[in-house]
């Protein structure tokens, strides 16, 4: 898994479970397909950046858009404040100690 995350903030932008197509994190759309290190927008084929050193620049302005990373790094949303949600998206476990009990 990759995940695209905003130079201007960090904040997760998208993801890709496979090789070349990146959804948004918001709706799990497909937002653009991975071309010869070019992100291509899913829905218009237009250019949005090109990947150097694991940073996509814009392919209008060059301006750093998205890191790329390997892992999920947490989000500002994903500790218990904000909802109890991990970064891998599902609820903690509880870990608690276990207390054996006997059978009467």
């Amino acid at each position: 898994m990759r995940y695209l995350y905003k130079t201007d903030g960090d904040q997760l932008f998208a993801y890709a479970p496979g090789r070349r197509d990146f959804f948004t994190t918001g709706d799990d759309r497909l937002w653009a397909h991975e071309s010869h290190g070019w992100l291509i927008a899913a829905d218009s084929g237009q250019a949005l950046a090109h990947l150097t050193g694991g940073v996509y620049y814009g392919a209008v302005d060059g301006e750093r858009l998205y890191r790329v990373s390997n892992e999920r790094e947490p989000q500002p949303s994903d500790d218990d404040a904000g909802g109890g949600e991990t970064a891998t998206g599902s609820r903690p476990r509880r870990t608690g100690a276990r207390v054996a009990r006997t059978s009467r």
